[in-house]
């Protein structure tokens, strides 16, 4: 219950002792270690002396105390598989991690008071337990001295056994666990998937094992055939692995095409997770069970004889987590270390065969042992195409099966490492006669040579030419390390700090160095092998920079570093000055999710911009001060060879050009986040939200009507107007050539502009009848406005008259918005709008931006006030908070002003 308070204890506990142990990574691992021991230690302690005590219990209650014990087991872990789904799919999701925490407490103080209830109300005991303590310790004196030796044997081969088994199953949840979600993709219910599959097939093996029709089975035999029956699935599954992903394939493109996809898919994971792991781990969670029931041969009774198989169980769960994590999966690989724990098996199997002269089940362990040998031995390089091939991405109508093997065929993979976090691939492929080369993390792409090179160069510059006397910077996650390299060409830079916890993607980085000049050659660079929260803690230094570009939000644990409590704590980083660079993206997201990122960034920083480096890609640069990007500063940044030739290579050549790719100005940008959600660490909204956009693959969009460059163009500042507007078609046709717009509808205006291909031709966009506005045109003059729809009623065409007018004639924009401020209020006095076949809002919408634009504050204040009579839309809303933050300073004369960026707070 009070565990919330114990946590923020100990993180202040882990920060006071632990800064300073940043440059001694396995000192701080063990500290880490130390400080999540004594977090966790005593509620696992109690825990773990539940089932012994039921078995005491049961001792008195039940005349077969072991069989019944052995069921108690099997109760046990299905209660555990329904803890992890309701607290990882629905608890958490609808009450935040504190109370779902308490709940359980709660509940943890109902079973006890059960506990005491039931305990108050057995009257009747079993009849052999009906002795006095005079009786029972003769009893135990008895068996004490007549304890065979035998006995004592059977006790040590169970504690082998249960020790074996439980260290085997461990690391097997832990290898499936990471190759699974390279099919899946490595979100949070991925992870929560197989957990729940894994201790399923536990109970489901313990449960049968235990029941009465299974008393005959010989405990030797029995566990040998336990054993070697799982490591053959081990085996068969890592030799069939394309033939999984096949039927994987198959059935989630099945479920995809149905209204309840994104439901019915997590069913399919968990089915396919239930027979990759759930069957060895329901053959391998018997043997303890089939040792419990042996409890009546233990010494000291049968709560000393469960606790103590639990206890070694145990032990050699935690040797079978530390030894696969640490050791056999990141050198000899996931492949491999399945292997490995199956020859584990088979050797375990030929032991106990050999010892009980159980000729026919050696020769079946040597068997299996021999095939898992031949699987380790051949398919290795299928293995590694079929895992990093991102299965979990395509979005198939049509089960191709070629797609794996030409992949094979067209793809060289030159580096593949499997980590302890994650499998790591770099692949090169060859197009247009040039190597291109791209980072892999579990399956995903992260970073490239060409696709996502303007993402990466921008995030390394954006910041520099917001803060051009920055002298250091701290960066989350190094991909290619080309972010790092940009930044590098900055002069200023003394240092930058990059925090990244997987060492396969430092040792990757080193491929690309002839995309980011050897950047981890150079003295300036700082690689800390810590995730970076915890660099942020543990280190004392503030930074100018700050630049965060981790992967998707719906892989797992990626969503704390898009926390408000993140932002908090590299805002405490931050020198006085200092601005913190964001990545984020609009593809497989929706604008829900993208909505509460941007939210939860301006609630730390409410002064901000965005950026459109590419299709697909955005970056908001935000800071707690005001800083102004002018013109002059792009320019003297690309006075410099290297800051130039970065900005060449992505269609940038001259400083004008820069400014095309900023969406949204610190003039309107904070006005842009909507709502009131945020991501944080105890309501973690984002971990759920965004595995279910990247299943239904949307793409983002409301929040793209807000770009200075279309729909808002006339709120950019007389600046930004002049310098995209002198941009000729050529020089717009070689920006956008290799990197478009994340816009579509910007887009689409320069596509039919290059068809054009004259700057003097105009180009009308419209949507619906209504002409898109683009800052590179003006329609001052256009002839061909009002685009009047057949059949248009009165009030239609005055609007779309007063919009034309708005548009062809700036001079008279006055007379075109009180027109369009009339007919919505004839609007409103109207009892019924049934047939309405126009957009009011719309209209209102160009109103208020026309006199925001003409300066007319209190114009737009009265507009504002007819929304009453149109629908209510996010445009309405960023519009009424751009007017509130001028209110505050726009004159009583209401002399025209340039819009202002909020202050602190709003």
């Amino acid at each position: 219950f009070f565990f919330d308070y114990l946590h923020k204890l100990a993180e202040n506990v882990f920060v006071s002792v632990g800064t300073g142990m940043l440059e001694q990574e396995f000192l701080l691992l063990v500290w880490k270690g130390v400080i999540a021991t004594a977090l966790l230690i005593v509620p696992t302690v109690l825990m773990g002396g539940t089932l012994p005590l039921v078995a005491a219990w049961l001792q008195r209650n039940q005349p077969d105390a072991s069989r019944a014990s052995a069921r108690f087991y099997a109760i046990n872990s299905l209660g555990a598989v329904t803890g992890s789904f309701v607290a990882g799919f629905i608890m958490v999701q609808a009450l935040g991690m504190v109370a779902t925490l308490q709940t359980t407490a709660l509940v943890n103080l109902f079973v006890g008071g059960a506990a005491i209830v039931i305990a108050r109300r057995n009257g009747k005991l079993w009849e052999g337990a009906l002795v006095s303590d005079t009786e029972k310790s003769k009893e135990k004196l008895v068996v004490t001295e007549t304890e065979t030796q035998e006995t004592k044997r059977l006790f040590k081969l169970a504690v082998a056994l249960v020790a074996l088994t439980g260290g085997v199953s461990m690391g097997l949840e832990v290898l499936a666990a990471r190759s699974l979600v390279l099919l899946f993709g490595a979100s949070l219910q991925s992870f929560a998937l197989v957990l729940v599959a894994f201790i399923l097939g536990i109970g489901f093996g313990a449960g049968l094992i235990s029941s009465p029709k299974y008393q005959w089975a010989r405990r030797e035999l029995a566990t040998v055939v336990l054993l070697v029956a799982a490591a053959f699935w081990i085996g068969f599954f890592i030799w069939s692995a394309e033939g999984w992903v096949n039927i994987y394939r198959e059935l989630r493109t099945a479920v995809a095409r149905t209204a309840t996809g994104y439901q019915l898919q997590l069913v399919l994971n968990v089915l396919i997770a239930i027979i990759v792991l759930g069957i060895p781990a329901a053959l391998l969670g018997a043997v303890l069970p089939l040792w419990i029931r042996a409890g009546k041969d233990g010494k000291g009774g049968l709560a000393e004889h469960v606790g103590r198989l639990l206890t070694w169980n145990t032990i050699g769960a935690v040797v079978g987590v530390l030894l696969t994590g640490f050791f056999l999966m990141p050198v000899f690989g996931v492949r491999a270390a399945f292997g490995i724990l199956a020859l584990a098996l088979c050797a375990g199997g030929i032991a106990l065969a050999s010892k009980n002269r159980l000729q026919s089940a050696f020769m079946g362990s040597c068997l299996v042992g021999g095939f898992v040998l031949f699987t380790m031995a051949t398919g290795g390089d299928t293995w590694q195409h079929v895992m990093s091939s991102g299965v979990f991405r395509l979005r198939e109508t049509v089960v191709n099966y070629s797609f794996l093997p030409r992949r094979a065929k067209e793809v060289k993979i030159i580096y593949y490492k499997d980590a302890p976090d994650a499998t790591v691939s770099v692949e090169s492929v060859t197009h247009e006669g040039e190597q291109q080369i791209s980072l892999r993390i579990n399956g995903k792409t992260d970073a490239s040579s060409h696709g996502d090179l303007s993402t990466q160069l921008l995030l390394g510059h954006l910041g520099l030419l917001a803060r051009p006397d920055a002298e250091n910077m701290f960066i989350l996650g190094l991909g290619s390390g080309i972010t790092a390299s940009a930044a590098l060409t900055h002069p200023n830079v003394k240092e930058i700090v990059v925090a990244e916890n997987c060492k396969p993607v430092v040792e990757s980085a080193a491929l690309f160095g002839k995309w980011n000049r050897e950047v981890l050659k150079d003295p300036k660079v700082k690689v800390v092998f810590e995730d970076a929260r915890t660099v942020l803690k543990l280190g004392k230094k503030n930074y100018d920079v700050i630049v965060c570009e981790p992967s998707n939000p719906w892989l797992a644990g990626v969503g704390s570093v898009f926390s408000q409590e993140f932002y908090e704590l590299a805002a405490s980083h931050l020198k006085e000055d200092g601005v913190v660079v964001q990545w984020f993206h609009v593809y497989e997201m929706h604008d829900g999710v993208v909505d509460l990122v941007t939210k939860t960034f301006s609630t730390v920083f409410p002064y901000m911009e965005i950026w459109d480096p590419g299709t697909g890609d955005f970056i908001m640069v935000g800071s707690t001060k005001p800083w102004a990007m002018s013109l002059d500063g792009v320019r003297k940044a690309m006075e410099r060879p290297l800051v130039r030739e970065d900005f060449e290579k992505i269609g940038l050549t001259k400083p004008e050009h820069v400014f095309l790719r900023q969406m949204a100005s610190a003039r309107t940008a904070f006005a842009i986040p909507d709502g009131m959600a945020v991501q944080s660490d105890a309501f973690p909204v984002l971990e759920y939200e965004a595995p279910r956009a990247f299943f239904l693959g949307q793409r983002a969009e409301d929040f793209l009507r807000f770009d200075e460059r279309t729909w808002q163009s006339s709120l950019a500042s007389a600046e930004k107007q002049k310098i995209l507007r002198s941009l000729t078609t050529t020089e717009l046709m070689g920006i956008f050539k290799d990197y478009k717009s994340v816009n579509p509808i910007l887009t689409s205006y320069l596509k039919q502009r290059f068809t054009a291909g004259t700057n003097e031709t105009m180009v009308p966009v419209f949507a619906d009848n209504n002409p898109t506005p683009f800052i590179f045109q003006t329609y001052e003059g256009y002839k061909n406005l009002p685009n009047l729809p057949p059949e248009v009623t009165a009030e239609h065409k005055a609007v779309l008259t007063a919009e034309a007018q708005i548009y062809t004639v700036p001079a008279k924009w006055r007379e075109g918005v009180e027109v369009i401020e009339k007919t919505i209020n004839d609007l409103g006095s109207k009892t019924t709008r049934e047939g309405l076949k126009w957009k009011p809002d719309h209209f209102l919408c160009l109103a208020v931006r026309t006199a925001l634009a003409n300066g007319d504050f209190g114009l737009a204040e009265r507009l504002l006030k007819l929304e009453q009579y149109v629908e209510e839309t996010r445009e309405m809303r960023y519009l009424k908070r751009i007017v509130a933050a001028a209110a505050p300073v726009k004159t009583a004369a209401n002399t025209p002003l340039p819009l202002v960026v909020p202050p602190t707070g709003k």
